[in-house]
């Protein structure tokens, strides 16, 4: 499962690599206090990492909430189990 993911990851780098040096010009990014300059081809791959970042991110709060639920349940289970022997 991994290697699928690392595999996709892999692929989605690519495609936007490919996408990002193809469009090649500078643009500027307003950030409300000031304003930069960048090639677009570092603007995107910004994003593209931020997006990846947010991503995992959010999947780590959901994998340990997911987490606490299972070892809450499997407490309940093992106190259920030993009242009934």
């Amino acid at each position: 499962m991994k290697i699928l993911a690392l595999f996709l990851f892999f692929i989605v780098f690519i495609l936007a690599l490919v996408f990002s040096i193809s469009n090649f010009q500078s643009v500027e990014i307003n950030l409300y206090f000031t304003s930069i300059s960048l090639p677009l081809v570092l603007a995107l791959t910004i994003e593209l990492f931020a997006g990846i970042a947010i991503g995992y991110f959010i999947a780590f709060f959901q994998i340990l909430k997911l987490k606490s639920q299972y070892i809450q349940l499997n407490k309940k289970y093992k106190r259920v189990e030993q009242d009934e022997d």
